[in-house]
């Protein structure tokens, strides 16, 4: 190999030096502004989450809450869970945070499991509201909801991301079993 020879290689070695440096820096700018796209996705998915465990909810489940907290008892049937145990989620502030948290006992050979989803990284305001059933002739939403044998006909979930308010998450407790049985009180689907 001559001096020509090396000197040409080691040219067209820093050139493609150059090129890939050039393209890690224009990876790396697209992943910075992905980022904050992917912190907002997850938030939104972990909000469906939490829309799903209370729509799973049994019509028997126990649910209570007050203006900032609320708990109740649904199936979650994920991977995860064991789908033959109720859990019991916690939606609460946890230091900055919104925070759901799904946990489940031990049953013969299923052990007891876990799992937590934000929903606001850094929330300052939460309110909790429900909607009484028609039956009881209350129109208007109550703060607290006291353990017993009947659901509310709406739960509203009310917090902001990061100063910002998110839309409410209004959501129908016991919506998959309402909605699976229709009798002759029930009232004919439109159309």
């Amino acid at each position: 190999m001559t001096l020509l020879e090396l000197l040409i290689s080691l040219a067209m070695m820093a050139a493609l030096a150059l090129i890939l440096a050039a393209s890690f820096g224009a990876v790396g700018r697209a992943l910075q502004r992905l980022d904050p796209a992917q912190r907002g996705l997850a938030l939104l998915l972990d909000r469906g989450t939490l829309r799903n465990w209370i729509e799973d909810m049994p019509r028997e489940a126990l649910l209570q809450g007050d203006d900032v907290t609320l708990t109740f008892e649904t199936l979650i049937d994920d991977g995860l869970f064991w789908p033959g145990a109720l859990a019991t989620v916690t939606l609460a502030r946890q230091d900055d945070m919104l925070v759901a948290t799904a946990t489940t006992p031990d049953v013969g050979d299923h052990p007891g499991q876990s799992r937590s989803i934000t929903l606001s990284p850094a929330v300052t305001e939460v309110g909790l509201a429900f909607m009484p059933p028609a039956e009881t002739g209350a129109d208007d939403w109550v703060t607290g909801w006291p353990v017993g044998p009947v659901l509310p006909d709406l739960v509203r979930i009310t917090y902001d991301i990061d100063g910002r308010a998110a839309p409410p998450l209004i959501v129908v407790p016991a919506r998959n079993q309402r909605q699976s049985v229709i009798s002759l009180s029930s009232r004919a689907p439109p159309g």
